[in-house]
């Protein structure tokens, strides 16, 4: 699969599944997901939605503690994570 496709679909997976009013091209690659201050407000219950999405579509379990918290630091991270 093609990294940057990848990206543009896991940007459209965190809008749909953990319901933000975003457009995909306002979520940066490099951008904090979960906890940071970048107003795209995703906290530890969308952490858990994008997970169980992430299993579901792409078939790789996150882990919890700092390999999950590795994956889930950007849409590049998580890229990465899925890819490898």
């Amino acid at each position: 699969m093609d990294r940057e496709q990848l990206k543009r679909e896991l940007k459209l997976l965190l809008i749909q599944e953990c319901e933000k009013d975003l457009k995909p091209e306002q979520i940066a690659d490099d951008a904090v997901l979960i906890g940071g201050r970048n107003g795209l407000d995703f906290d530890s219950l969308d952490a858990l939605q994008i997970s169980m999405a992430v299993h579901q579509r792409y078939g790789k379990r996150i882990q919890p503690g700092n390999e999950g918290r590795k994956a889930l630091a950007s849409v590049n991270s998580l890229a990465d994570f899925i890819l490898s």
